[in-house]
């Protein structure tokens, strides 16, 4: 059985992987703008060219360890210098507020180094005001101090905004990971406790109706018996579960008492929650059928998963069939599939076994927009109600905004039209906030969502003058994205990406009909796209957290069945079959040596044990009473159940099976006849010894192939050098 993998890197110390990783992409790529813009000058002096070098080795460096994971307090002083130098290459020049040549490029890698450092959020409004200095220093002028203030409130309200978002997502990773340790232990109880009453049910209730049906197959009784011995093996109800395909799968292949390999190939796809439990669903029916119908206990499932698409097999090397499937194939297997918008089929050979395949692929159009009610879903795990969050975080962006605009306002510069349209906007991402909060999101506010503000650029960008295309009086162009920042709580990135197309082609349609230089049009058009991305991100990081918690709130709590059927393992389906027909004269018979076999998985429980169970199992077939009285657990029994393996040949009367975990013995009473003793002295594993009395026979050794290594330092004589004790 594959293994169920565990995470080797918490939660919190993951999301702060994919902050870091994020700050630092964005930083980086303003950088570059930054470096691309200086091959545009007309000309170069040496104090120029050595402070623009300082701005890109100093953010170039702290980008990079961002990127690597180790931002600190350095890099926010290596920032901080960058955005001192750039200031400085504007000294005794006064670009406009916002402008493509604006020093307020390099206020934001500071602020969000600040993010990635964990420092105060005063830090952000000390970097504010030291940028303003630094705008009227280099300015040398009331005009300067002015665009200095408008740029910093500009800005500090964005990264302020980021930075409540932050918050939130650390809060939530945190949230995630408590809950994960809690869980862990809840779920060790709660095993710790399904094997107690699994071994109780199979103690009290199980063995003693087995033994029922072997001595009193048609009473009354006896039939209650094992009816209700019966549903208690039967009666699993599955629990609804968003964890991965994959982890679900093999949680099903866990619980279903076979011996099950479980195969996954491709990366992880992006499955609808309904069509991932009617999947789960026919493969533990499946299973069932393995169990109760291909008179084997081994099956195969390969999980095939590309994008928008997944393929599922159960094989088995079972009996086979030629008749039509049956009711549970049909409806639970097949009728299930295909009602989640699937395809099954059924392939068996008499003697040759049965592969189910199960196949789903998505709708072109959700594929290819990533389309998922688990983003709904996971969010609301995260947050509670996402719209309530992201008004909360639009609502500091819109702060900022504000801000901008009044102090452009009292600077002279009147912008009827951006007010408005930023109206409308606001408008828009109150009712999108609040659409979200009730459930999943249709088609319908998507489109709103591309196209309102689509439309709002279209009637006020004309209105700024060519200039303000260029600076903060375009703030209009950021203040449009909020609409996509909202509904990126709830849909994928592709779908993001989307909405703000729409966007992009008006900016650059009325941009360059206004004239604006093509060396501007880059900053206009980056502003957009970059700043939604950062944000899409730590919103793709509190959803990724609401998976865990989402995952963690359909856990079951005991699977006491699940438990019991794994306990039993292959017996499984033997003792279905004797339970379901008690009356049967055939089951009747070897209910006996059944109970005994089940009473086997409480003393040797596990797969390591499989192979001696078998053994003991069939020795008590060919007549033989047995008895199993150990006195320590074993760890290991493979060498045992060699051992006992060649008594099957002698067919003895009565054999005990006792010892600890070093040393186990066989008594066999009556003693193996002496014409069998060399036979028997011969088979015997290695390092067990025979000895032979008129009355029992004694075989004696280690239990498990770790002793063997145990004694590879003595001297162990050869087979053909061993000769049985004769009493």
């Amino acid at each position: 059985m594959e293994g169920t993998s565990r995470p080797t890197r918490a939660i919190a110390a993951s999301v702060e992987r994919g902050l870091h990783i994020a700050i630092g992409v964005v930083i980086l790529a303003k950088t570059t703008v930054f470096a691309a813009s200086l091959t545009e000058r007309a000309s170069y002096d040496a104090g120029d060219v050595a402070l623009s070098l300082a701005v890109v080795g100093c953010v170039g460096l702290a980008g990079v360890r961002c990127v690597l994971g180790r931002p600190g307090r350095v890099d926010v002083l290596l920032c901080t210098l960058a955005m001192v130098a750039g200031a400085l290459l504007h000294q005794g020049s006064t670009p406009r507020a916002g402008a493509a040549d604006s020093p307020i490029i390099h206020l934001v890698e500071p602020m969000l180094l600040v993010l990635a450092a964990r420092l105060p959020a005063a830090t952000v409004l000390a970097l504010a005001g030291l940028y303003v200095l630094l705008r009227w220093e280099t300015g040398g002028s009331a005009i300067a101090l002015r665009y200095g203030v408008q740029e910093a409130a500009f800005i500090a309200g964005t990264v302020l905004a980021v930075f409540v978002l932050v918050g939130l997502m650390r809060r939530t990773s945190a949230r995630a990971e408590e809950a994960l340790r809690a869980e862990g232990a809840r779920q060790a109880a709660a095993g710790d406790r399904a094997e107690v009453e699994a071994t109780a049910f199979v103690h009290d209730d199980l063995v003693p109706a087995l033994l029922s049906v072997a001595s009193l197959p048609r009473a009354e009784p006896t039939l209650a018996a094992a009816t209700a011995a019966l549903d208690g093996l039967t009666t699993q109800a599955p629990v609804p579960s968003r964890a991965p395909l994959a982890d679900q799968l093999r949680a099903v292949a866990d619980s279903s008492g076979l011996d099950v390999v479980l195969v996954v190939r491709g990366r992880r796809a992006v499955v609808p929650e309904d069509v991932r439990d009617a999947l789960v669903g026919a493969v533990r029916e499946a299973l069932r059928n393995v169990a109760r119908h291909s008179g084997g206990h081994r099956a195969t499932i390969t999980l095939t998963q590309r994008a928008g698409r997944v393929r599922l097999t159960v094989e088995d090397d079972g009996v086979g069939f030629v008749v039509t499937p049956g009711v549970g194939l049909r409806v639970a297997v097949t009728g299930r599939v295909e009602a989640a918008g699937g395809t099954a089929r059924v392939a068996s050979t008499p003697g040759a076994g049965t592969v189910v395949t199960l196949d789903w692929r998505a709708h072109r159009i959700a594929r290819l927009l990533g389309l998922s009610s688990d983003n709904d879903t996971f969010a609301r795990a995260a947050v509670g109600r996402p719209g309530r969050a992201a008004l909360r975080v639009c609502g500091v962006l819109v702060a900022g905004y504000a801000a901008s605009g009044l102090l452009l306002a009292f600077d002279g510069v009147r912008q009827p039209a951006t007010w408005a349209g930023a109206a409308a906007v606001s408008v828009l991402v109150v009712l999108l906030a609040r659409r979200i909060d009730r459930g999943p999101v249709s088609v319908g506010p998507l489109v709103l969502g591309a196209l309102v503000p689509a439309a709002v650029l279209a009637t006020v960008l004309p209105t700024v003058s060519v200039d303000g295309l260029g600076g903060l009086e375009s703030w209009i162009v950021e203040f449009t994205a909020l609409p996509a920042m909202v509904l990126a709580w709830t849909s994928s990135l592709r779908v993001v990406a989307l909405l703000l197309v729409p966007n992009a082609v008006v900016i650059a349609c009325v941009a360059l009909q206004a004239g604006l230089p093509a060396a501007d049009l880059p900053h206009l058009l980056f502003v957009q796209p970059l700043n939604t991305f950062f944000v899409a991100v730590i919103i793709g990081v509190c959803r990724r957290a609401g998976l865990v918690l989402a995952g963690i709130g359909a856990t079951p709590d005991c699977d006491r069945a699940g438990a019991t059927r794994g306990l039993l393992g292959p017996l499984l389906p033997e003792v279905e079959r004797t339970l379901a027909k008690p009356t049967c004269i055939e089951t009747a018979a070897g209910a006996a040596v059944l109970a005994h076999a089940v009473r086997d998985c409480l003393y040797l429980p596990g797969p390591a044990h499989l192979a001696l169970r078998e053994e003991l199992h069939q020795l008590r077939r060919t007549g033989t009473h047995v008895v199993v009285n150990l006195h320590d657990p074993l760890a290991a029994s493979a060498t045992l159940a060699s051992a006992v393996a060649v008594l099957r040949a002698v067919a003895p009367g009565r054999v005990t099976l006792s010892g600890t975990g070093t040393r186990a013995s066989l008594v066999v009473v009556p003693a193996v006849s002496a014409a069998a003793a060399d036979a028997v002295t011969a088979a015997l594993p290695r390092t067990w010894v025979a000895t032979f009395d008129p009355d029992a026979t004694l075989l004696a050794g280690p239990p498990g192939e770790l002793e063997v290594a145990a004694v590879a330092g003595c001297e162990v004589s050869p087979p053909g050098d061993r000769r049985p004790a004769h009493g």
